[in-house]
């Protein structure tokens, strides 16, 4: 498994606890005051929730840099297999044809 996958998964699992928790302490407080402190309960779901962003925000940044390595990118001093291998017609360049396509007269 990699560190990527652990990370996601932690952050999933402080996401559930977190929510769980605040959803403990306010939606049952009758139940809360039983089990624990509800300042606990509370402060307890916001580390959760933080600790949630933390390992989110690390597997985000880690899937970004993977994506971006796995991009083909071409070498420096390879063509472009895109472009087109046809050169531009320039006539001044064009030595088989007469003088009349550059406007100037012919040398015959």
């Amino acid at each position: 498994m990699a560190v990527r996958q652990l990370r996601l998964m932690l952050g999933l699992f402080f996401l559930v606890a977190g929510i769980g928790l605040l959803v403990l302490r306010f939606g049952m407080p009758d139940v809360a005051a039983q089990i624990r402190s509800p300042r606990q309960l509370l402060l307890g779901g916001f580390l959760a929730l933080v600790l949630a962003g933390v390992n989110l925000a690390k597997w985000y940044a880690g899937y970004m840099w993977f994506q971006e390595r796995a991009t083909p990118v071409r070498r420096p001093l390879q063509p472009d297999p895109t472009a087109t291998t046809d050169p531009e017609y320039n006539p001044e360049f064009d030595f088989n044809k007469s003088g009349e396509a550059t406007g100037k007269p012919s040398k015959e």
